[in-house]
C-alpha cells in the first residue's frame, strides 16, 4: 500500500506542503545501509593524536534561520530527534553517497523512515531503518547502486520518527538539504589517500560538513575505544553548536 507524506507537514511554520514523498508499506521495507556495512579501507592510526578536525564554514555560507528549529524535531513532546548538522548553510557533501546523521532519543518507536528528494521535488532514496528502541547517533549511508547525486544540485532530506499506525503527518520529525560541489581534481587526490581522520580534517578546511563528520564517525567506528577520537568527535560536535549530543553513542 502506498501513502502519502507531505514534507510540508515536516516544516516548523507550516502544515502543508507541495512535495509529496512515496513512503513504502511495511511488506516493502527498504534496508539503509548504515556505517558498520560500509568498507573501511584505511585504518585511523596515531594520526588522530596530531589531528585537530576543525569545520570551517563555506565562504558562501549563511546562518540559517531555520536550523536551530530544526534542532527540536516537529510533533515531539520531551527529548526529540536533533540532527547532526550546523546552523549555517550551504551544507556541502564533495561525494555522490553522502551519509547522514540523527541523534535518536529514547521511545517506544521502532522504525525511522528517511527519503531524500531531488530538486524536481522527485524522491532520490528512502529507506525504513529498524532501531528496536535504541538510542543515539543513527547514520544513513545513500547506496552506491542509486544514481550519485549531481554536482551543484540541491536535495531535501528528512528523517521521520514511525507510529504504531504507520507513517503519519504528525510523527516527530526533522528536515535538511544537501549540496553536492565538486573539489579540484588535486585536493580529491590528496584527501583520498589520507587516513579517515585526516580526511575528515581535510574535509572541514574546505567546508564540507557531511564527509567531515562521515570521515571522523569512520575512525571512530574502527577504533570505538580510541580516547582521542572520542574527544575530537565530541570537540567538532560542540564547535557547531550540538554539545547537547556530542556525548551519545554510535549506533551500529
Amino acid at each position: 500500500m502506498i501513502r502519502l507524506l507531505t514534507l510540508r507537514s515536516l516544516n516548523l511554520l507550516s502544515v502543508t506542503f507541495s512535495v509529496a514523498f512515496a513512503v513504502v508499506g511495511p511488506s516493502m521495507e527498504i534496508q539503509a545501509q548504515t556505517l558498520s556495512t560500509i568498507p573501511l579501507p584505511l585504518q585511523a592510526t596515531h594520526d588522530a593524536n596530531t589531528f585537530r578536525v576543525t569545520f570551517e564554514p563555506p565562504r558562501e555560507g549563511k546562518p540559517d534561520d531555520t536550523a536551530e528549529g530544526a534542532s527540536r524535531s516537529i510533533g515531539c513532546a520531551g527529548e526529540c530527534m536533533i540532527p547532526l548538522v550546523p546552523a549555517i548553510s550551504p551544507r556541502l557533501t564533495a561525494t555522490p553517497y553522502p551519509t547522514f546523521f540523527v541523534y535518536i532519543p529514547q521511545s517506544t518507536t521502532e522504525t525511522v523512515f528517511f527519503a531524500l528528494l531531488d530538486e524536481n521535488e522527485v524522491t532520490h532514496y528512502q529507506a525504513k531503518i529498524p532501531i528496536a528502541n535504541r538510542s543515539g547517533i543513527l547514520s544513513v549511508k545513500l547506496p552506491d547502486t542509486l544514481p550519485p547525486l549531481e554536482v551543484d544540485k540541491t536535495y531535501q532530506w528528512a528523517f521521520v520518527m514511525v507510529g504504531e499506525q504507520g507513517l503519519r503527518p504528525g510523527d516527530p520529525s526533522v528536515r535538511g538539504e544537501v549540496r553536492r560541489v565538486q573539489l579540484a581534481d588535486g585536493v580529491m587526490s590528496q584527501i583520498e589517500s589520507k587516513t579517515w581522520v585526516e580526511r575528515a580534517a581535510l574535509y572541514g578546511k574546505h567546508g564540507i560538513w557531511y564527509d567531515t563528520l562521515a570521515s571522523l564517525a569512520q575512525a571512530r567506528q574502527q577504533q570505538p575505544s580510541n580516547s582521542t577520537l572520542i574527544a575530537t568527535w565530541q570537540d567538532l560536535l560542540n564547535s557547531v553548536g550540538l554539545e547537547a549530543i556530542a556525548t551519545q553513542p554510535l549506533l551500529p
